[in-house]
């Protein structure tokens, strides 16, 4: 689970990383157009507003799209969840006590026969 969420960032934040990167672009292209007075400095802030605004708008879009295709990747790979995980582990502890064995018990049992 904790890859995918690792994944899930590096994929989101390289987004981000070219959306900044994007908007740095065009705040550039605007600026020069607004010192060849080629649009005004009020068009060109508009510019810029419209392009944030429709980036904050396609984020959160964006985001569930990402993180859609991350979970039919893990499923397609196979990944065990942690829910699953979780169940096979409280499983074992309750097949651990049966049999009268503690993890604890079982290291320190280790232990021992590392001693010997």
């Amino acid at each position: 689970m904790e890859e995918k969420d690792s994944l899930f960032k590096k994929l989101f934040y390289t987004g981000v990383g070219l959306t900044v990167s994007t908007k740095e672009k065009v705040e550039k292209k605007v600026n020069e157009l607004v010192d060849n007075n080629k649009i005004t400095a009020e068009e060109g802030k508009k510019i810029v507003e419209d392009f944030v605004k429709d980036f904050d708008g396609k984020k959160d879009q964006l985001e569930k799209d990402m993180k859609t295709f991350i979970q039919k990747t893990a499923e397609t790979m196979k990944f065990v969840k942690k829910k699953d995980l979780d169940k096979i582990h409280e499983r074992l502890d309750e097949i651990e006590t049966k049999l009268g064995k503690t993890k604890s018990e079982e290291i320190a049992e280790k232990g021992e026969e590392d001693l010997s």
